[in-house]
């Protein structure tokens, strides 16, 4: 199973969303980055469920079936699990269920904001 760490930035004043990325296979050790940018994102909530959305679309692009998205964004998780989506997020997360079916095993797990560094950089 491949550990994908992701975190958002959001700014208000413009609207903009930037999202940094990173795979680790604990097997391996091999590793990946992709950041990636997006406007017209309301919230930092939005802007946390994009990144995952976009860890989502890179691992498929990897070729990647066993993947366990880490974030420290604890609301966005409960969703993510509980199939619970707040509105703003209902068709970002609708977009990331559909994703799911590309792989074999999808899970989601909370992680503090200390352990999330290398999403950051």
């Amino acid at each position: 199973t491949i550990d994908v760490y992701t975190d958002a930035a959001w700014r208000s004043t413009d609207k903009v969303a930037g999202c940094g990325l990173h795979y680790t296979d604990p097997d391996t050790c091999s590793r990946h980055q992709g950041t990636s940018s997006e406007a017209f994102v309301v919230s930092t909530l939005m802007a946390e469920a994009i990144a995952v959305r976009e860890a989502l679309l890179q691992a498929r692009t990897l070729h990647l079936s066993k993947i366990c998205i880490k974030s420290d964004n604890q609301v966005l998780i409960n969703a993510l699990i509980s199939k619970n989506h707040p509105v703003e997020l209902y068709g970002i997360n609708l977009d990331i269920e559909t994703l799911y079916s590309a792989f074999s095993l999808v899970m989601f797990v909370f992680i503090p904001r200390s352990l999330n560094s290398t999403a950051v950089g």
